[in-house]
């Protein structure tokens, strides 16, 4: 099986774990869309910005920013190339080039299927599909079916999913729930639509400082320490953990509440609450370096994700990528990615005294973390491995290339006068 994967900085984490499994079974080209003005997007952390606008091989340019493990992962593949468009909107410059020279060099390698890793993040993309038509079968990811509450240019993006559906072979979500959502949003969807489930993002501990026991520890003044982390949104729903704090600080002395992130454009956090007692809220409104990540973790007892909607969670596969279990609400798809019981606690969205019950249960109940560290530890090697990712998508990526040969010698064969 001969593979593109083309993805996006927001989604660096996830397609490089992914290409690094597909690689163990499968030829793969990876190819990853930058623009040169912005460089620093979740976990990816590119240091050059001056780079001529078409492909650019990889290697060079990121090798200096990440450490051996992580090349190691992008060095499996066949290729790796950046995707770079041109700064420059001058009136004789076409906006497409680079797309239409991408999607030429897909077709000239003859490849199997062309993966595009969620295509609403890139308009230029879509329209050169459009225009140039799949340079071989197509599978487009689908991370979000429906938009979160607040976000933003969301029909700027489903339109551009418009555009890219109408030449796609099939799409892929990442939760069973997905499928009906994206069937309501594209009543006209005529590809089958297939559901993967992601992977922890394990990537991220090849990017960890070295542990410092002196700095992870809570210390003797501080209690148990609750994380809510990621880019900070009204869908994250942290006003609800607001509300929930004073109800754990009662129960639970010294509790920490640690919120990690950056407000997206538009967004003002509410104001923390004062705790009874040694109880504390310390924001860090901020980006959270790749680097700083683990930090936060390892002095987690329990993530907290109270969103009001979801699909998965990347903050989810973050956590469990350390080992941390997750206290979530059952929105969207989050109840396949946390096992009740098992790997976390679940309670209804928008019901502060449910989450603060569960995470007085995680920080009072004898054992009860320790056993979800084991739930999330048995998880992370078996039904959120990128192995079993890799092996499933390889089937899927089967399906889609044997339907469009199947459609090319119906086509053939048929007979002219219903063409």
């Amino acid at each position: 099986m001969r593979i593109a994967l083309y993805t996006h900085p927001a989604l660096f984490e996830p397609a490089l774990s992914l290409a690094d499994a597909l690689a163990d079974s499968a030829e793969v080209h990876l190819l990853l869309e930058v623009h040169p003005e912005k460089w620093s997007v979740a976990n990816f952390e590119g240091v050059r910005s001056d780079l001529p606008a078409g492909l650019v091989a990889a290697d060079a340019v990121l090798a200096p920013s990440y450490p051996p493990a992580v090349r190691r992962m992008w060095r499996k593949a066949a290729s790796f190339h950046l995707v770079v468009h041109s700064k420059r909107q001058g009136r004789n410059l076409n906006p497409l080039r680079t797309t239409l020279d991408v999607l030429r060099w897909i077709r000239d390698k003859h490849l199997d299927v062309l993966h595009i890793d969620d295509v609403d993040i890139s308009p230029r993309l879509a329209l050169g599909l459009a225009v140039a038509g799949a340079p071989c079968p197509v599978l487009i990811g689908c991370h979000d079916p429906d938009p979160h509450s607040g976000e933003r240019h969301w029909r700027r993006k489903h339109a551009t999913r418009v555009l890219a559906f109408s030449r796609a072979d099939a799409v892929l979500v990442h939760h069973e729930g997905g499928r009906s959502a994206l069937r309501r949003r594209h009543p006209r969807l005529r590809g089958r639509v297939h559901t993967v489930r992601l992977g922890t993002y394990d990537f991220l501990r090849h990017l960890a400082r070295p542990p410092d026991p002196a700095a992870d520890a809570a210390g003797p003044d501080h209690g148990p320490v609750v994380l809510l982390f990621g880019r900070l949104t009204p869908y994250k729903g942290i006003e609800e953990l607001f509300r929930a704090a004073p109800l754990v600080a009662r129960a639970v002395p010294g509790v920490r509440f640690v919120i990690a992130g950056k407000p997206v454009a538009g967004y003002l956090p509410p104001r923390a609450p004062r705790l009874e007692g040694s109880g504390q809220v310390e924001t860090r409104y901020g980006y959270v370096a790749s680097t700083a990540i683990a930090a936060l973790f390892r002095q987690a007892e329990v993530a907290v994700c109270p969103y009001t909607d979801a699909s998965q969670s990347g903050v989810v596969l973050t956590a469990f990528a350390f080992g941390c279990p997750v206290v979530a609400t059952s929105v969207g798809g989050m109840a396949e990615y946390v096992e009740d019981g098992v790997t976390g606690l679940l309670v209804p969205p928008n019901d502060h005294h449910a989450l603060a019950a569960a995470l007085i249960r995680c920080l009072r109940e004898p054992g009860l973390v320790a056993r979800l560290r084991e739930g999330v530890a048995a998880v992370a090697a078996s039904d959120l491995s990128w192995k079993r990712a890799g092996s499933e998508l390889l089937s899927v990526y089967a399906v889609v290339a044997r339907g469009r040969a199947a459609g090319r010698h119906r086509g053939r064969s048929g007979d002219p006068g219903q063409r």
